[in-house]
């Protein structure tokens, strides 16, 4: 990171008894330097509070914590009621110190992908910084701020939640020019009780903006379109489906891992355009961030033509053809309506037989046993051949798609059947909740 005085960077937080240039900040001690400071987590497993001390004999000049330390100088320890406030507060005071334009990005699905488009958009117009990986809360996307340099003039930074108010802390210190909310899903009714909430908690991304920004929403959600925005006062709907919004994707057109389409812009009119994904719901990423960066006043031809050089982050949509077999690799996250995109995609690809390798979706809340139940109806509908899963919550997807189903009590005892039953000319999919490690299975089959 670029080095940033202790004062500046724990303004509000604490005043340093002395000052000094800061070139690091971790919660893990086994990273903590010379003229770096320690954020001491007390988690589940592990309580940074216990690793302090080696911290600071490491180099560490100042601890935050939320319990006094008695092993560190006081004038080297800050407590503070909440570390993760605290976290994005620090990331706050560093992005004052940077002239930069501020992309954001929430959602209930497609975050991280419609980031990466946006990137891709973006980047060869001007040096840019986006968040890696998912690293969307309090903690993730400060490091991402960490990373600006005086070169970059534009930044696209995703912004997740677990409640309401999240959202609001993260955009109050991202001060976004512009944001895309992707849609107003179900994958926190478990927490938010409502898709009321969530909507409310996905809006909260407008907090931090400024009334001149730009507001991008996806014109064929069922909520978004009825919001009452008052900030920012620039609103834009993309969508396939409505073709009253102000950008509107049609002739759809899927060759083999890649789709063309046209955009029809109100605005700059229609525009030829091809990604590198499949599925309308990576179309619908793609447009929304041709409107997003094409409203920053970037020419929208060029804006369309920089989406095919899209590369996806970790397992989103992944293509790998391996002894004639073609895996699909999407098991970062799973809601319904994505598990369902990743029956679509398998279905559009596939010359042979198709084999879903489904898991626990995770945060649906009391209908989760039916919403499982409709993925697995979905998959027989659309004529997946095979069906096999692991988790407690995945046999319900069994229960839906019926015979050919299989539930695994391990993830060891699923890639062994996969090994066993693949032949060439099979597409297979994997997709689960992120914290299924879905990743484990890929990686014992690859290895056969």
């Amino acid at each position: 990171m670029r080095p940033v005085l202790l004062s500046q960077l724990v303004k509000g937080i604490c005043v340093p008894r002395t000052d000094c240039y800061i070139e690091h900040i971790t919660s893990d001690s086994r990273t903590a330097c010379e003229n770096s400071v320690f954020l001491a987590i007390r988690g589940e497993r592990v309580n940074g509070e216990t690793f302090a001390k080696g911290a600071v004999e490491k180099g560490t000049r100042m601890v935050i914590t939320e319990n006094h330390i008695d092993d560190i100088p006081d004038d080297m320890q800050a407590v503070v009621p909440n570390i993760l406030d605290a976290s994005i507060q620090m990331g706050a005071n560093v992005r004052d110190t940077f002239d930069i334009d501020v992309i954001g990005v929430t959602g209930s699905m497609g975050k991280t992908t419609t980031k990466d488009f946006i990137y891709a958009a973006v980047s060869p117009f001007a040096p840019t910084v986006r968040t890696q990986g998912n690293r969307n809360n309090e903690l993730g996307m400060p490091k991402t701020i960490y990373t600006f340099t005086e070169q970059d003039k534009f930044a696209v930074l995703e912004m997740g939640m677990e409640a309401l108010g999240d959202v609001h802390k993260l955009s109050l210190a991202a001060r976004p020019k512009a944001a895309v909310i992707t849609c107003i899903g179900i994958s926190h009714l478990e927490r938010l009780g409502t898709r009321e909430n969530i909507l409310k908690a996905k809006l909260e991304m407008c907090d931090g903006m400024p009334q001149d920004g730009v507001l991008i929403l996806n014109g064929d959600d069922d909520y978004l379109p009825h919001a009452q925005i008052t900030n920012p006062a620039n609103v834009v709907y993309f969508a396939i489906k409505n073709t009253d919004a102000d950008v509107v994707a049609k002739d759809i057109t899927q060759v083999k891992t890649t789709t063309e389409f046209t955009i029809d812009d109100k605005k700059y009119g229609e525009i030829r355009c091809t990604i590198p994904a499949v599925g309308n719901h990576n179309v619908m990423n793609a447009l929304s961030a041709y409107t997003v960066v094409s409203r920053l006043g970037f020419d929208a031809r060029q804006t369309a033509a920089n989406l095919s050089g899209y590369v996806p982050s970790g397992m989103r949509q992944k293509f790998v053809e391996k002894d004639g077999i073609m895996f699909v690799e999407d098991c970062y996250n799973a809601a319904p309506d994505s598990m369902k995109a990743a029956v679509d995609t398998v279905k559009s690809i596939a010359t042979g037989r198709t084999i879903a390798v489904f898991g626990d979706m995770l945060e649906l809340g009391s209908d989760e046993a039916a919403l499982h139940r409709g993925v697995g109806e979905y998959a027989r509908e659309k004529g997946i051949d095979f069906m096999w899963t692991f988790g407690r919550r995945a046999k319900h997807i069994c229960a839906g798609f019926g015979e050919g189903a299989l539930n695994f009590d391990s993830k060891t005892r699923l890639g062994d059947y996969i090994i066993t039953n693949l032949k060439a000319g099979d597409t297979i999919v994997f997709k689960a909740s992120h914290s299924m490690r879905f990743e484990d299975i890929i990686e014992q089959v690859y290895k056969k």
